[in-house]
């Protein structure tokens, strides 16, 4: 899933992760190997969030953290293809922004 700016924000401000940058070299055999996502990466491995529900309108509230690869050496230089593992984390993605006063 290609989550919009406000998505990015949403998932940033629950998670404190920020995705791989369009213009990362590797970018484009992440989309050529997984699809078009906004893929993120962390000490695990490469993942994704895909929607767990969505509103009346279409749109995807609430997603989860799915696991796509696993790094091949503690180096993380290159990441290994797994089966997609789903992950407890869960993120609203239509979540208003906190008042800030």
């Amino acid at each position: 899933m290609r989550l919009t700016n406000q998505q990015i924000a949403d998932v940033e401000r629950q998670t404190g992760a920020e995705p791989i940058a369009e213009n990362n070299p590797a970018m484009e055999q992440l989309k050529d190997y997984f699809g078009d996502h906004t893929f993120y990466a962390d000490a695990e491995g490469l993942k994704i969030f895909e929607p767990v529900e969505e509103s009346d309108d279409g749109e995807a509230q609430l997603a989860t953290v799915v696991q796509l690869a696993a790094w091949a050496d503690d180096d993380k230089t290159a990441l290994v293809p797994h089966r997609p593992v789903v992950r407890d984390v869960v993120v609203d993605l239509g979540s208003p922004a906190p008042d800030v006063h």
